[in-house]
């Protein structure tokens, strides 16, 4: 975890998604990705007893690159930055950190791909995306 003094490892059940980091640090490259953290959950208040987990403990990116980077054998770390009671605010800070870090040349994302609605939430989601953006800084 990222920020380890907000939560930890098992407080990941009680969100839908969380935005993550996979950093080869031999190189110092990076990738930026969201997953949700149980299959068809798009909303936290969704979640019951009968809601199945995705392979969110396993996953290590829709990229074909991370993934063959990593099935090789590759030293890397990952670590979730934040955790989000909806799929929708994790897909808004995946989408700003990688128009931040995007053109990184370590940054190895090669494309921006959302389509979201903007949930108006007195800036928190801003606070949020300032605090990491001020990490990769």
């Amino acid at each position: 975890m990222f920020y380890q003094d907000d939560w930890d490892l098992y407080d990941v059940l009680d969100y839908a998604a969380f935005v993550y980091l996979i950093q080869f640090p031999e190189c110092g490259e990076y990738y930026i990705g969201v997953k949700g953290v149980y299959q068809k959950v798009k909303d936290a208040s969704k979640i019951k007893s009968t809601s199945i987990e995705s392979n969110w403990e396993k996953y290590n990116s829709s990229s074909k690159e991370v993934q063959e980077r990593i099935a090789t054998g590759e030293h890397h770390t990952k670590q979730i930055l934040w955790c989000f009671k909806t799929r929708q605010e994790a897909e808004l800070v995946e989408a700003a950190l990688i128009a931040y870090c995007g053109t990184d040349h370590l940054c190895r994302n090669k494309a921006l791909m959302t389509k979201t609605r903007l949930k108006k939430d007195n800036g928190e989601q801003r606070r949020i995306i300032r605090m990491l953006m001020e990490a990769f800084t």
